[in-house]
């Protein structure tokens, strides 16, 4: 029994590092951006649902469970590794080209494509736990309980397991072959105790030790496939190396006598590309009539960093970088002269979180150069919000100048680009006193402390040339002169005030890397783009109404059925709210966690796996209130009642914390106070999930079934949450009015279970 158990606990650990793995692998393929992680996620989820949901009801005409347990353990250790290697495969399956995106309904099939097996396992994991534990003999509730509980444990500590193998330079295949490993030897225990065999010590013993040397020679050998399928997915180029850090994957890559570097199959910057690092670094230093100390956040590497240092006034350089594995990479694989200016004497090298860097900066900068990629993620959203250019404006001296890109078009501007330009202008005009944009490939933003100081003057520019002797290939007389003629200008101007972006871009109303995703989704798809348009005018009130009209359905149909029939529907609601209302409240914590604290790969872990420790402790307290004798209707109604409360104090410590505290004063106080709220977050989930199941039982239902049906509830409401919250609730509503929103469904959902509640006498 004690492998049963254990089995458990594995399927948690198994779930959460495959879909952690699928996730990153997933994102190199499709470039990273909010679609395509909440697309996996919902995907993911879906299926994992689906498993629970229809798979489950299979669970009672089954003869033998655990010889089945056995069998699809055995079945998800193969499908784990080999749905990674699947995945590096898709760009030549579905012919994409190396550097470009994929349509959001490719994304959507490929996704579909890789995810099914895993996922259907998965879910299907839990059902047939529960039945087999009902069949050796426990009580249907205290059964469920004890699956979710183990799983539950399991999941959380897969996050840490997955963060800790990568700090060890294991890759994603290294990893999910000692998961592999270890659900084929449970397998295995499991098969033998299903079989009637004499010896079954001795089978233990020589089984363990074949699993053992498997699972070692398979780690060895997936080393070399890792290599192999990974020069898969860079057809026509040559692969140098890749790293899998905590931040993503990197990989260099040869072609032409140029080396390109991509982090989640984004490309960072090629060396040598004198014409963007020229770009991204002398427009701003120009802007300067004497800049001496510069900060430069991401994008050294590319050659900017050396062009920084060709200015003579400049006398200190801090340059910040997220990854420290980069810098590494980049000494390894690119010819010395282009890394040599990470030596120079006045290059002060800052590995971390650049906005992190930016809090506890001394102020006194004059030039502050952000060479990152657009705000096409929540997380990269962070560096382009008023929030954070006043913490810019701190650090400024008073000459001082903040410089900024958005990838924008030479020529022509269309209307989903001019909404994307023209917001941000206004997030950095709300800030600055002054503010200048430049047009071209790339449109350069340049805010500055004292009016009259930002050059837009072409022939003054070329005088600052000259005046400080820069040799430079690009950015010089007659590339100045046509790209900022009088005539470009003036229709980059008209574009931008045409624009209709709306609303200031902040920290906890991030509506610019919303305008991204549907600049993006336009290239691909009218449909698409259309759909995010339609859902950017998206109210509170209208969500509201779509509930209220739900939850009004539920009510008036549940009044034609009699006895436990007739709250049935309204549990099942409450179980699909709860898992969307779970769902945002893990994406709303992690978001602000990143917006106070700064990108943590490893707090974010943390978090997700105090998510799970709760839904393990509220599912125990539960479980242990019935085997007490408590009623658990009424146990519901609380539990539902706290799941009102609890989003409204989420957004009161999120309001309280970014406007009275310094995050970089407290940041321990901060990481525990987040552990804490995700954790309570978990634990209200995890007692709901149980007692809502235990009052469903009431269906007479096969215990297989019936924790099928709920637990596929609750990750369907996650999938709708992942994709509600992900994509259109927190950039276009912000994340106050999302966590309103969450508490106004689980409201609704307290008003409805209340009116269909049965009479004391049934003892629910």
């Amino acid at each position: 029994m004690k492998s049963i158990v254990f089995s458990f606990f594995l399927a948690g650990l198994a779930a959460l590092a495959g879909q952690l793995v699928f996730i990153r692998e997933l994102l190199v393929v499709f470039y990273g951006n909010e679609l395509s992680a909440a697309v996996v996620l919902a995907v993911w989820l879906v299926f994992t649902s689906g498993g629970s949901l229809f798979l489950g009801r299979l669970t009672g005409g089954l003869e033998n469970k655990r010889r089945a347990l056995s069998l699809t353990l055995a079945a998800l250790a193969v499908i784990l590794p080999l749905t990674v290697v699947f995945i590096r495969l898709v760009k030549v399956v579905w012919k994409i080209p190396v550097g470009e995106a994929a349509a959001p309904s490719i994304m959507i099939l490929i996704s579909l494509s890789t995810l099914a097996l895993p996922g259907l396992l998965t879910g299907f994991l839990f059902a047939l736990g529960c039945s087999l534990r009902v069949e050796a003999g426990s009580g249907a509730t205290g059964s469920i309980s004890l699956v979710y509980l183990w799983e539950a444990l399991g999941s959380a500590l897969g996050g840490l397991v997955l963060a800790a193998l990568l700090t060890l330079h294991l890759n994603h295949l290294q990893v999910l072959m000692l998961v592999s490993g270890l659900l084929l030897s449970v397998s295995f225990f499991l098969l033998v105790d299903a079989a009637a065999v004499p010896g079954k010590k001795l089978l233990y013993l020589v089984g363990g030790l074949v699993m053992t040397v498997l699972a070692v020679g398979l780690v060895i050998q997936s080393d070399r496939w890792e290599r192999k399928s990974r020069a898969w997915s860079w057809p026509g180029y040559r692969l140098l190396e890749t790293v899998e850090t905590p931040y993503g994957h990197l990989a260099a890559l040869e072609a032409q006598g140029q080396t390109s570097f991509h982090e989640n199959g984004l490309r960072l910057f090629t060396s040598p590309d004198p014409l963007q690092a020229e770009e991204s670094v002398h427009f701003a230093l120009l802007q300067h009539p004497a800049p001496a100390t510069i900060m430069l956040v991401g994008g050294g590497l590319s050659g900017a960093l050396a062009e920084v240092l060709k200015h003579p006034p400049v006398r200190r350089v801090d340059y910040v970088e997220l990854d420290p594995e980069l810098v590494a990479l980049a000494r390894r694989v690119l010819p010395f002269p282009a890394t040599t200016a990470l030596d120079d004497p006045r290059v002060n090298l800052v590995h971390g979180d650049g906005r992190g860097f930016i809090k506890t900066a001394e102020p006194g900068y004059d030039v502050v150069i952000i060479n990152l990629p657009d705000p096409r993620t929540a997380q990269l959203n962070r560096f382009y919000t008023t929030d954070f250019f006043l913490e810019v404006k701190r650090i400024l001296a008073p000459a001082g100048v903040l410089s900024f890109g958005l990838t924008s078009s030479e020529n022509v501007i269309g209307p989903t680009l001019a909404r994307l330009l023209s917001s941000m202008r206004q997030t950095l005009a709300g800030t600055f006193p002054e503010v200048l944009v430049l047009p071209g490939a790339t449109a350069r933003y340049f805010g500055a402390l004292s009016p009259g100081l930002l050059v837009s003057d072409p022939a003054l520019l070329v005088d600052r040339i000259r005046a400080r002797n820069l040799r430079l290939e690009y950015v010089r007389d007659y590339y100045l002169l046509f790209n900022l003629s009088p005539e470009r200008l003036a229709y980059f101007q008209r574009m931008i005030e045409a624009g209709g972006g709306t609303g200031l871009n902040q920290d906890l109303e991030p509506i610019c890397y919303y305008y991204d995703l549907i600049h993006w989704s336009a290239q691909y798809s009218p449909v698409f783009k259309e759909a995010f348009l339609w859902l950017g005018g998206i109210k509170t009130a209208h969500v509201l109404l779509v509930i209220g009209l739900i939850a009004l359905v539920i009510r008036l149909f549940t009044r034609f059925k009699r006895g436990a029939a007739s709250f049935r529907p309204a549990l099942l609601f409450a179980c699909f709210s709860a898992g969307c209302s779970g769902l945002v409240l893990s994406l709303v914590l992690i978001l602000a966690f990143q917006i106070l604290c700064g990108y943590a790969y490893y707090q974010i872990v943390i978090l997700v796996s105090a998510y799970m420790a709760g839904l393990a402790a509220g599912c125990r307290r539960a479980a242990n209130g019935l085997a007490r004798g408590n009623r658990p209707w009424p146990g519901l109604l609380v539990v539902q009642g706290s799941l009102v409360l609890y989003p409204i104090l989420v957004s009161g410590v999120i309001l309280v914390l970014k406007g009275g505290m310094d995050s970089s004063q407290a940041p321990v106080f901060i990481e525990s106070l987040f552990g804490v709220l995700s954790f309570l977050a978990g634990y209200i989930g995890g007692g709901h999930f149980l007692l809502a199941t235990s009052l469903y039982l009431t269906a007479g239902l096969e215990t297989g079934r019936t924790a099928g049906l709920v637990y596929g509830m609750d990750l369907a409401g996650s999938a709708l949450g992942a994709v509600a919250a992900g994509l259109v609730l927190l950039p276009v509503l912000g994340l106050t009015s999302t966590l309103g929103l969450a508490a106004g469904l689980n409201l609704f959902n307290l008003a409805l279970l209340t009116l269909t509640m049965p009479p004391k006498s049934a003892n629910y």
